[in-house]
């Protein structure tokens, strides 16, 4: 069923040419055309599904409700297509089957998989503020919570919707999150947690462990990593923010412009530059001539669909003269005209709602696209097209006059015409035909196969002739198809029609990947040499294939893993389609065994000696391809690329916004992390741009290490452009900082990190994955922005304030600078106004994106007044934007400053056999932990990487089985990190020297723990002033509150950024501005984890909570 289309329309991606229109559309103020699907990993229920869709249905109608009230009467959900599982029967519930709907196209996604969001939803995001997102994934244990009010559970799915059709952000923090941290800590000292709200919000401060949280009498909250704020069931006046305290009974709207928190660093502040969620909505087309309705009916209309993803058959019949003369004969051209037929009868019988398509070809191809292959009849259901069909196959004759063909043509028409079914179950193009077919090189074998593959096109070959030449079965096995070939037509359609069969009831499955597909020039004097890399799913028929001019000699050798070299037979040398006009050679070798894992190497060797026309430096493209390594291994990892298109639009409004484009690669057990991922740009064929693809939360489009690969592109001209995707695990050092997490960190849905799973070796090349249109290239573009922005107070020398910044160059940065003022309504409101600081240490020259950028900066001091600063980015066109904001103390410590630097520190450390503390932190120096999946459960990789490479700070791991580790520096800014297997009988101390009066030098401060990993305890020592104060253990010392820094940890005393001080005993209220996601149930209870259980919240191993949103 065909999905219409309205006056204003959002296309939240487009993956390929040519796809079904799947937008979402605004009429009326109702939403229409939204595509909520049940993954096929939900079993179908013992009542058929009914309970479960009466409460998909119920949500789905009070989310209705919500929206249409937060929005003040504007929009609302009118009408809902719901996809159910194709394995689900028809019997309980009624569906209309469909061909154009599945759930990889789904706006709404209904999984069993906690893995990710565990029961909470949770929106895949471009991470550009005021950009459509993804999707939403909605866990079905959300949907069947029978503890939580539908009320609380609508409202958290408009938080979701908001982040998917408005690209607003949620307006608070997450437990043990560097980036977007749960406390923050407010320029008066004192830390609070992070929200938007127009007023207060009353609640307590609880503790995980029981009991109250501790307060001293500067309002620090000691050990956060523990601690969370609890609201008040009742009496709250508070009525914004859905996206933060949204389960709050009073709250019903998205955070209002005048009364917006500005300084939380939360994502909302991050990516938006501060500005509240109503703020960016207002500037939408959503509502910019949407008027309020107040008595529309804002139940919406439920269509429930079925895609039984059974692939499209696309039949293509060769109608010139046979190259065969018997097979024009009465036994040949029967076996044929039966051999297709019976196909029509067995499908009708067993698979009858097949689509099936007729078109014929002969004669030399015209060259023009699309324009070879006829297309006779449409795909239609084989039990309603059956009639149509066998009076083709009746009909059926050969021409007398025509005797050539061009198979290459025809592959490259129906695969442009059959990508569209990429996502709902794919096809199968059956190619009948004669061989000795011709081609005018408009296509080459290659490039077609790595289509074929890439668009779930499987291509199965019956071909007939007095040879066999070889070209179509290159084809068919560089695209995993299947090449049948007689002599003259027999009963070889019999195997033919049981191998379609079985694809149509069982449905098509990736099981061959182009690794690596890559262009080059080559000389004699300078032979290719490359990498490849094979990993555990695949590894069979491994094939290697070099498309050359046809002069010249050219010559592959391979060397394994091992270091072995292996020498490959090759087969004979051939031109492209076996053509003998074609101007293209084709040197072909196949790995005879399964391909060792690991990473291979090849060199490719070029020879013009005996050819005095030969090209000095001709072009060669060198094609690696490998097939699932065996019936037993996992499935192969799927691409699934995203270009966010722009809100009302079909395309890329460069007006609006840049090109954010953005991949995943996903395995059977969830998406590849530790990959470097690039998207190579065409525009009419001309490469255009390289644009790297991060996945460290921490770039602008990047919204959090999730899987997610996302870079931004600004086109300089309008036109449809192409993307070729390339991937590799751990082949290269990525720009960016990554962070070590805490171990609860994913516990919450969904910070700056998100779990992922390391496949290693995985390599693949994705051309031509995604094509896009943009317009408007000519226009005002919006500026890269800073999102990462973080930092440390240093101290105060001569009247001069000294700060340690930290961020991540974004996109497209032409240049950056750092401005100051001492208030932060001038920075958030008129940065470009504000006050250069002085760069004293490094540089901000480095403007490449990924790049980390580390500094020390001055600006004057006034006594009692904090210093706030921001990030301005330049990017195309001169257009300026500010980032987050930073601060220092309002009374820093008296501290020379000297270029960054300590002398030496002392760390002695075990672990309590009780109880263990983790803390996370980023600093300069980084690490990288990625988590990986296996029978045994979840496993952590810990690696490190260095931080600037001239004079920022640099680090070292080592691993030793003591229990006490001395680390010892030397001049220069350096760490030493030491990573200690721990008894887990022992106590943690941690000391540092007393600051006294005068305040800690570079030397004294700044220790961290930086998290314990498999009983591994790691350890930091944090140097060039990182800004944390803490007494000694034994005795009172200063106890000054630490700087503004979200990433200074330590046991006890977790950095962070607030609004208003808490009182050293609770019950206390929170200031404008204060969140937390955890809820307090209407009567108070003494146990924490009761409480927490009454009110559907989750504590999990007794030390990690599930929270709301």
């Amino acid at each position: 069923m065909a999905r219409s289309s309205y006056n204003i329309t959002l296309a939240l991606i487009v993956l390929f040419v040519g796809m079904v229109d799947l937008s979402i559309v605004l009429e009326d103020n109702g939403y229409s055309n939204i595509l909520v699907a049940i993954s096929k990993d939900i079993p179908q229920p013992d009542d058929g599904g009914i309970d479960l869709l009466d409460k998909l249905k119920t949500l789905l109608t009070q989310t209705s409700a919500v929206l249409f009230k937060a929005t003040e009467n504007r929009v609302y959900f009118k009408d809902i297509d719901i996809l159910i599982p194709s394995s689900w029967t028809s019997t309980a519930i009624q569906s209309t089957n469909t061909i154009t709907l599945s759930y990889q196209l789904a706006d709404i996604r209904l999984d069993s998989d906690r893995a990710v969001s565990g029961a909470l939803p949770h929106t895949s995001h471009s991470g550009k503020c005021g950009v459509t997102g993804d999707f939403i994934t909605l866990p079905i244990d959300y949907v069947m919570d029978v503890e939580e009010t539908i009320e609380v559970q609508a409202k958290g799915l408009v938080q979701q919707w908001a982040q998917l059709r408005y690209g607003v952000f949620e307006e608070h923090g997450f437990p043990n999150d560097d980036l977007l941290p749960y406390f923050y800590r407010h320029p008066d000292g004192y830390d609070a947690v992070s929200s938007s709200n127009d007023t207060e919000i009353k609640g307590d401060l609880k503790s995980l462990s029981g009991g109250d949280c501790e307060v001293d009498a500067n309002g620090i909250i000691s050990n956060q990593g523990n601690c969370r704020f609890i609201p008040s069931a009742t009496d709250q006046t508070a009525t914004t923010s859905l996206m933060s305290f949204h389960w709050l009974e009073s709250v019903i709207g998205f955070s209002e412009i005048s009364k917006h928190d500005k300084r939380p660093p939360h994502r909302q502040n991050r990516l938006c530059s501060s500005r509240s969620s109503s703020e960016i909505m207002a500037n939408l087309p959503d509502f910019s001539n949407v008027d309020p309705i107040p008595s529309q009916n804002t139940i919406p209309e439920f269509r429930q669909f079925q895609n039984k993803m059974i692939p499209v058959v696309y039949i293509a019949v060769d109608t010139s003269k046979p190259s065969n003369p018997n097979n024009t004969l009465g036994q040949q051209l029967g076996s044929f005209r039966r051999g297709l037929q019976n196909l029509f009868i067995t499908l009708s019988d067993t698979v009858p709602d097949t689509l099936v398509a007729w078109s014929t070809f002969e004669n030399v191809d015209s060259g023009s696209e699309g324009s070879y292959l006829k297309e006779e009849l449409p795909a239609t259901r084989i039990q309603d097209g059956k009639g149509d069909l066998d009076a083709k196959v009746n009909s059926f004759a050969y021409s007398d006059s025509v005797m050539i063909r061009d198979v290459s043509a025809v592959i490259r028409d129906a695969e442009s015409r059959l990508r569209k079914y990429k996502d709902v179950g794919g096809s199968i193009l059956y190619v009948v035909t004669s061989n000795e077919s011709e081609t005018n090189d408009t296509v080459t074998e290659m490039n077609l196969a790595e289509k074929l593959l890439l668009n779930n096109i499987k291509l199965v070959v019956a071909e007939s002739g007095p040879n066999l030449r070889k070209d179509l079965f290159r084809i068919s096995v560089l695209s995993k198809g299947s090449h049948y070939f007689t002599p003259a037509w027999d009963t070889t359609f019999s195997k033919i029609n049981e191998e379609i069969v079985k694809d149509c009831e069982n449905g098509l499955t990736t099981e061959r990947r182009t690794i690596t597909s890559k262009k080059d020039s080559i000389q004699t004097s300078n032979p290719w040499i490359g990498s490849f890399s094979i990993d555990g799913t695949v590894g069979k028929n491994t094939t290697i294939v070099l498309q050359s001019p046809k002069e010249g000699s050219f010559t592959i050798t391979l060397t394994d893993p091992s270091g072995s070299p292996l020498t490959l037979q090759n087969e004979p040398e051939v031109n492209n389609w076996n053509d003998p006009d074609s101007s293209i050679k084709v040197v072909w070798q196949r790995i005879a065994d399964t391909a060792a894992i690991g990473q291979w190497s090849y060199k490719v060797d070029y020879d013009k000696s005996s050819c005095s026309t030969c090209d000095a430096e001709p072009e060669i493209h060198l094609q690696i391809g490998s097939s699932i390594r065996s019936e037993t291994s996992s499935p192969l990892p799927k691409i699934q690329p995203w270009v966010s298109l722009s809100p009302g639009s079909d395309f890329v409004d460069l007006s609006q916004h840049p090109t954010v484009i953005q991949v995943r690669f996903d395995s059977a057990e969830g998406p590849l992390g530790g990959l470097t991922a690039t998207a190579n740009i065409f525009l009419d064929s001309v490469f255009v741009a390289s644009i790297p693809l991060f996945d460290t939360g921490l770039m602008d489009s990047d919204v959090a290490k999730d899987g997610i690969y996302s870079g931004i592109f600004y086109p300089d001209t309008d036109g449809i452009y192409t993307i070729n995707f390339y991937a590799v695990h751990g082949n290269s050092t990525k720009k960016g900082s990554d962070r070590l997490l805490s171990s609860d960190q994913n516990s919450y849905c969904c910070g700056s990190s998100l779990p992922t799973i390391t496949l290693n070796y995985f390599e693949i090349t994705a051309n031509e994955a995604v094509h896009f249109k943009a317009q408007n290239a000519q226009s005002e573009v919006v500026s890269p922005i800073v999102r990462d922005f973080q930092g440390n107070t240093y101290g105060v020398d001569n009247n001069l304030v000294y700060a340690e910044l930290k961020w991540t160059v974004p996109f497209d940065t032409i240049s950056q600078t750092v401005k100051y003022s001492e208030d932060y309504e001038t920075l958030v409101n008129a940065c470009e106004s504000a006050l250069d600081a002085l760069v004293v240490y490094d540089s901000l020259d480095d403007v490449n994106a990924g790049t980390p950028v580390y500094i020390y900066v001055s600006a004057p001091y006034t006594k009692d007044k904090n210093v706030y600063f921001v990030v301005e980015t330049t990017g195309k066109d001169e257009t300026k934007v500010c980032s987050n904001l930073v601060w220092t103390e309002r009374n820093p410590p008296a501290y020379i400053f000297t270029t960054p630097g300590p002398t030496s520190s002392t760390i002695s450390t075990t672990t309590g056999s009780t109880s263990t503390t983790t803390t996370s932190t980023t600093s300069l120096p980084t690490t990288e932990a990625s988590t990986s999946t296996s029978q045994d459960g979840p496993t952590t990789e810990v690696s490190t990487t260095e931080g600037p490479t001239t004079e920022g700070p640099t680090t070292e791991v080592s691993t030793t089985e003591v229990s006490t580790t001395e680390v010892s520096t030397t001049e220069g800014p350096a760490t030493e990190v030491s990573t200690t297997e721990v008894p887990t009988t022992t106590e943690v101390p941690i000391t540092t020297e007393d600051p006294g009066n005068e305040g800690l030098t570079g030397a004294q401060i700044g220790y961290i723990a930086g998290g314990v990993v498999g009983g591994i305890v790691v350890i930091g020592a944090i140097t060039g002033g990182v800004m944390f104060y803490k007494k000694k253990q034994s005795g009172t010392g200063n106890s000054l509150p630490a700087s503004n820094s979200n990433y200074d940890r330590g046991e006890g005393r977790e950095g962070g950024y607030s609004n208003s001080r808490y009182q050293s005993s609770t019950p206390y209220t929170s200031p404008s501005g204060g969140m937390n996601n955890s809820r307090q149930p209407d009567n108070q209870v003494q146990n924490f984890d009761e409480a927490y259980d009454n009110i559907g919240v989750t504590i999990e191993d007794d030390d990690m909570l599930m929270t709301a949103m």
